[in-house]
This record gives C-alpha cells, sequence and structure tokens, in this order.
C-alpha cells in the first residue's frame, strides 16, 4: 500500500502493534490512518472489526509494506 496517509507517525504506530501483538490498537491505528487521508475502506473496516488478529494479518502487512 503506497499512499499518502502512511507517514513515520502511523508506520512507526504499525510497527509496535506488529512487534508487540497488540492487536486491540487496531482501532487507533484506523482513526489514525483516516485522521492522514486513508480513504482504502476495506483496511479502515479490517482494523476496526471486533475479529481476531495475529501476524500475517493482510491489512497490517500492507501498511507496514511487508509482502
Amino acid at each position: 500500500m503506497k499512499h499518502h496517509c502512511l507517514t513515520p507517525r502511523v508506520v512507526t504506530f504499525a510497527q509496535s502493534i506488529y512487534d508487540e501483538a497488540a492487536w486491540e490498537q487496531l482501532p487507533i491505528l484506523a482513526d489514525m490512518l483516516e485522521d492522514d487521508g486513508c480513504t482504502v475502506e476495506s483496511i479502515l473496516h479490517h482494523f476496526r472489526a471486533e475479529t481476531y488478529h495475529t501476524r500475517g494479518c493482510w491489512a497490517l502487512d500492507q501498511v507496514l509494506g511487508k509482502k
């Protein structure tokens, strides 16, 4: 995901979620992305969904630039 909303602040926060397995912080990441202009509804919705998240989450991997 290459987008203007992937600011250093967002990427740093996303990496901390990934490193600490702090999946409960994903809705905050969605808010940060949206505040920075992200309009990718599939990612915003996924981060706000009350589902089980793990490493390898497709949306988090996109924010972090993982393949």
